[in-house]
């Protein structure tokens, strides 16, 4: 194992980013758009508003009817009848007649404007107006807003609310999108047993079997099958490989065929079962084992059949902080998706590759942060970054920082952090009492939210 640095390891696999993006199209429903990347410009088949229409309610009227009307001098016109939103006028209005009309109903011919209806009173088969208007006032003529033939909506864009509403307003009911990335997750250990697959003979197939004894539950395919999806990937369960060589590598050769990317959870540290990162290097390119980070060490990347793939450690804290710092960047820049607004960087690129990829400082996740005082003594592991786990709370006004000393192995540890402390490799002791910067977790409870909010102001 050959120990990168962490800026250098996440700089090497965004670099791949180019190299793996996703450029299938695919054909989806306008409601199941949302968050999609645009694949083909689209283009306006129709007018918007595809009529003139009136943007208030009153009566359509010739305006030079209306010219120098007031409230001593109104003037006074025959109504002809009525129109109302969603129907069509069969009445066309001439000199010295006018129509009732609803906001956004279809102009009648003859008619070039609207006179408010708080301008005028309704005296039966007579109208008063009270006030001029000028050809075209109160009214949106047809292709104002969107002409007929008219860009929309460009390849490459990311379908927001807004632009579905477009879509919608011009009767698309499908778009053609870029296709999700499929990411394959392949669990490996004797000691798993597949809690969503009770049958696979591990537990003679009965659902409410107790766990066997030496065994323990799967939780990475579960939370990277999850983390993928939030990342807008398809993840494609694979199941449990077992500590044997051909076995990961049928897998792996599996996932090969069904996905685009690849991830391997257990089987990479440096004992004698951990034989993804050999694997890699056999039958591909191993182009990186180990960073110099804690929890995470023994990740590793490389290309398997021409297949970007990753070997996360197994333990349930280190695979997802791994997944977050270094498979998410590149799955999100391998959907051309936008990171999620509240996301930003949190690791700096090495000077070098940010000169060269104006995005290279993308994706590692970094929410809000705020400043908090240790509440104990934090000893860092020599020679290594490391992120250590806290919780919040709030002393009269002051925001506490509460290590979580559960260990990357105990699968409470992230479910119960607010966020964590990033201790630069150098720095091995944070007295208790120290102010830190704390970087909050994405999914932050509300009543921690508040605290944030609360002691941001105190705690400069």
């Amino acid at each position: 194992m050959r120990i990168t640095e962490y800026r250098r390891a996440f700089d090497i696999i965004l670099n791949f980013a180019e190299r793996f993006k996703v450029r299938r199209k695919e054909r989806v429903r306008l409601d199941e758009s949302l968050g999609r990347i645009v694949a083909e410009d689209i283009h306006a088949p129709i007018d918007i508003p595809p009529f003139d229409r009136a943007t208030m309610d009153g009566y359509a009227v010739v305006a030079a009817d209306t010219f120098y009307a007031d409230e001593d001098s109104p003037a006074e016109l025959s109504l002809l009848g009525e129109v109302r939103a969603g129907e069509f006028p069969d009445v066309r209005v001439e000199r010295g007649t006018c129509v009732a009309i609803s906001t956004g109903a279809p102009m009648p011919e003859g008619a070039d404007s609207v006179v408010k209806v708080e301008n005028a009173e309704d005296l039966c088969e007579k109208v008063r107006i009270f006030k001029s208007v000028a050809p075209s006032e109160n009214v949106q003529r047809a292709g104002s807003d969107i002409r007929k033939g008219e860009l929309i909506i460009s390849e490459g864009t990311l379908l927001t609310p807004c632009r579905t509403g477009v879509l919608a307003a011009c009767g698309i009911n499908e778009v053609v999108v870029r296709g999700k990335p499929r990411v394959a997750i392949i669990s490996t250990g004797d000691e798993l047993v597949d809690p969503l697959n009770m049958g696979d003979g591990k537990n003679d197939g009965q659902k409410d079997a107790p766990l066997p004894k030496g065994k323990i539950y799967d939780v990475n395919m579960r939370t990277l099958s999850d983390a993928v999806s939030v990342c807008g990937c398809v993840p494609l369960p694979l199941g449990i490989a077992c500590d044997d060589a051909d076995d990961v590598r049928g897998k792996i050769e599996e996932a090969v065929r069904k996905a685009d990317i690849i991830l391997v959870s257990g089987s990479t540290s440096a004992g004698k079962t951990d034989i993804v990162p050999t694997i890699i290097y056999e039958h591909g390119e191993l182009v990186l084992h180990g960073v110099d980070i804690k929890p995470g060490k023994p990740l590793a990347f490389g290309i398997f059949r021409g297949k970007p793939i990753f070997a996360l450690p197994g333990n349930p804290t280190s695979a997802l902080l791994s997944f977050s710092l270094f498979v998410a960047p590149l799955l999100y820049k391998c959907s051309t998706a936008a990171y999620p607004t509240q996301i930003k960087p949190a690791i700096k690129s090495t000077a070098s590759t940010a000169a060269a990829s104006p995005t290279a400082e993308e994706g590692i996740l970094k929410n809000r942060t705020v400043k908090a005082r240790t509440t104990m003594r934090i000893i860092s592991e020599k020679g290594r970054n490391e992120f250590i786990f806290v919780r919040l709370s709030v002393e009269g006004d002051i925001m506490l920082a509460t290590p979580i000393l559960k260990g990357s192995g105990a699968i409470t540890t992230l479910a119960d952090a607010d966020g964590y402390i990033f201790v630069e490799k150098g720095r091995e002791i944070i007295e208790e009492g120290e102010q830190v910067e704390v970087f909050l977790q994405p999914a932050l409870t509300d009543e921690v939210r508040q605290y944030a909010d609360e002691v941001r102001q105190y705690a400069q």
